[in-house]
């Protein structure tokens, strides 16, 4: 009789334990990435460059991040769908982030886009004259956007949490032509410090 009685008691209190642990890793014990509001643009012998900002807002480290840009345009092809193209980037693979919150110095990451390397080949949509400036390295993200009647950005970081091992991908808001802002971003922190 008592060892049922403990099987009976132990399954529930073990079922519920389980579920606790798995909101704890999952929902509390998460990584956690904010992203700047604006998006940095800046010239190296009359190129524009573009950049984007974000940081680890956890206490603890963020391991194993993928980055990916996603641009999305409406109107390309036909008036009420939307194209994408996901834009290369200079680094779209970051071992670790350190914590923004235990030290007021860290790093940020600052990836930037490579709009030069974009593969042509797949997009059958884009202009010749867009695809020849791809290839002189000569194309502006303005140019790119403005090709449809809309067009958004949005950047994707995906990453592990240094203690939990809890992945998660992390989405940043829809950047449009106006969020991109002349400028470089403060070396401490998210904003930009204007030309």
């Amino acid at each position: 009789m008592n060892d049922w009685l403990i099987i009976l008691i132990s399954i529930p209190l073990g079922a519920f334990s389980s579920i606790i642990a798995w909101w704890i890793l999952n929902f509390w014990i998460k990584p956690d990435i904010k992203f700047s509001e604006d998006i940095s643009m800046t010239y190296y012998d009359s190129i524009p460059i573009y950049r984007f900002k974000f940081e680890n807002s956890t206490l603890r480290k963020i391991i194993d991040i993928s980055l990916i840009a996603k641009l999305r345009i409406k109107g390309l092809r036909f008036k009420s769908t939307w194209e994408v193209i996901y834009l290369p980037l200079d680094n779209d693979i970051i071992p670790t982030i350190n914590s923004s919150k235990r030290k007021q110095n860290v790093t940020r990451e600052v990836p930037r886009l490579e709009l030069g390397l974009i593969e042509t080949k797949n997009f059958r949509y884009l202009p010749n004259e867009v695809k020849e400036k791809v290839e002189n390295n000569t194309l502006s993200l303005e140019e790119l956007m403005n090709l449809g009647s809309e067009s958004e950005l949005i950047l994707y970081v995906t990453g592990y949490d240094g203690i939990s091992g809890a992945k998660k991908t992390f989405e940043s808001k829809p950047y449009k032509i106006s969020n991109i802002k002349n400028g470089i971003f403060s070396k401490t922190g998210l904003n930009i410090e204007y030309k």
